[in-house]
């Protein structure tokens, strides 16, 4: 079996970080896996997909949704052959089935929907255009259930088409890390000091505001920690100094989060919207006490590994669950449920069935 997975970046955002993982699970179960990217610019996981070996074919455009890029995936699915491509966010899902159609060649598309939640959903010229290239594909995966019934709610006719595939992650990874030393991750951070930790791109969607101003109602031997990176990066740098303790550190993208986890005593995702909240259950695996907001999406998962959620943008509530939680024991959890290998079983099970 060959597949085609289809991304706009390797950024280092939740879909990324699945994809990677998704690939390294099924390679080895011998699936052959190949990637176009849109545009190489923001490639934090390329890395890891060089030391994969496998072929990564890269669009010549800095932009996402540069029409080129149509004839970019043209261009690799005439010449090669694949039994299933499989497209990942919006770009990748509405270029791939253009790009078959200038060719006439039927090939068999799955895509999996990441978030319950886009723009596009209230305008009425992407609705026709939404409706066109749902309907381009086999099979729809949405990675929770609060995913699919948002996109059944958009646009009912896809009901019998979309079917829901949990995210997965490597549990020992985190389970096994081993803890940075305070100086390892900032000289500035001090031996007495408890980490409330955010993994989490900086953009809209993240809000990192919220937990920017309940810093200020935090107990003073807390220090808010932001790992990340994305274009809001400066304007929310501002925001923290206006509104924020002054002691918060933003480490921009790190490689070593499992360690990083490790080393904090609280994980927070403060998000306006999610598909699932991979990096919580990464943070869960790791034993960190778990807090996010009470959005579709997320507050399920937080739910299955434990965790508490809070009302959106409510500083006063994450305060105190922040504080309540500083010296909590967490007993060790099972977080099977969201093993990679369940994850890649059942996208090779759907493969099975669409090719066939």
């Amino acid at each position: 079996m060959r597949i085609l997975h289809v991304i706009p970046n390797l950024g280092s955002g939740g879909a990324e970080k699945m994809l990677v993982d998704l690939i390294k699970e099924m390679l080895s179960q011998n699936i052959k896996c190949e990637v176009a990217v849109l545009t190489k610019n923001n490639n934090f996981f390329g890395k890891e997909l060089d030391i994969l070996d496998i072929p990564v074919y890269y669009g010549d455009t800095s932009k996402v949704y540069n029409i080129r890029n149509i004839f970019f995936l043209k261009n690799i699915i005439k010449t090669k052959e694949y039994n299933c491509i499989h497209t990942h966010l919006y770009a990748p899902q509405l270029f791939t089935p253009l790009a078959c159609q200038l060719i006439n060649k039927k090939i068999q598309l799955l895509t999996t929907e990441h978030s319950t939640h886009n723009k596009r959903r209230n305008n009425k010229i992407f609705y026709l255009l939404d409706k066109w290239m749902y309907m381009q594909y086999s099979k729809i995966v949405a990675i929770t259930k609060d995913t699919r019934t948002q996109l059944i709610n958009y646009l009912p006719n896809l009901a019998s088409n979309t079917v829901v595939i949990e995210n997965g992650i490597n549990e020992k990874i985190y389970s096994n890390a081993e803890p940075l030393a305070y100086n390892e991750i900032s000289a500035e951070i001090k031996d007495e000091e408890k980490i409330i930790l955010m993994v989490a791109g900086m953009r809209e969607q993240k809000d990192p505001e919220t937990l920017i101003r309940a810093s200020k109602l935090l107990p003073k031997e807390c220090r808010v920690v932001f790992v990340g990176e994305g274009e809001r990066m400066e304007e929310v740098k501002r925001y923290a100094k206006e509104f924020g303790r002054n002691n918060i550190l933003f480490l921009g993208a790190r490689t070593d989060v499992p360690s990083l986890m490790k080393a904090a005593t609280v994980f927070v995702l403060s998000s306006k919207w999610e598909g699932f909240g991979l990096v919580v259950v990464e943070a869960a695996a790791a034993g960190l006490p778990i807090i996010a907001t009470d959005v579709e999406g997320l507050r399920d998962v937080v739910a299955k590994v434990g965790g508490n959620t809070f009302t959106p943008y409510d500083e006063k509530e994450l305060s105190q669950l922040i504080t309540q939680n500083l010296n909590k024991k967490i007993k060790k959890r099972s977080i099977s449920t969201f093993s990679i290998s369940t994850t890649a079983e059942k996208y090779l099970e759907l493969y099975e069935v669409i090719i066939k």
